[in-house]
């Protein structure tokens, strides 16, 4: 009675911990942009359908999930990591988040190329 027990629970568990596992692969976020703009009173042709302007602000935060995931994978300090981090939520496409993600991938094949013979 026993094993049966001890087995339940252990199926149970292993499929709790798939679901959970494969619930944090995915990134769903809900966006929201205005409908009616400003702009869309006066010129209507400057203005993206709403649509659109959600499709362009999910993958501009898809891009700082990314762009999060590359800073945490770089051999850097923590007290950089943070503050890149940060800059990262102001700007997003910020010049100097590209120049340290370019020197680090430059001395990572620097060091990983092998010399011709």
């Amino acid at each position: 009675m026993k094993n049966i027990t001890l087995f339940g629970v252990v199926v149970v568990g292993f499929f709790v911990g798939i679901h959970t596992t494969q619930a944090q692969d995915t990134v769903m976020v809900k966006s929201y942009v205005k409908k009616r703009t400003l702009l869309n009173q006066f010129e209507s042709d400057f203005v993206l359908p709403a649509s659109k302007r959600i499709a362009l602000k999910q993958s501009r935060i898809a891009y700082q999930y990314h762009t999060k995931e590359i800073l945490d994978t770089l051999d850097i300090s923590d007290r950089k990591r943070k503050r890149l981090i940060e800059e990262l939520k102001r700007n997003p496409f910020s010049e100097r988040i590209q120049e340290v993600i370019a020197n680090e991938q430059e001395t990572k094949e620097a060091t990983s190329s092998v010399a011709p013979e």
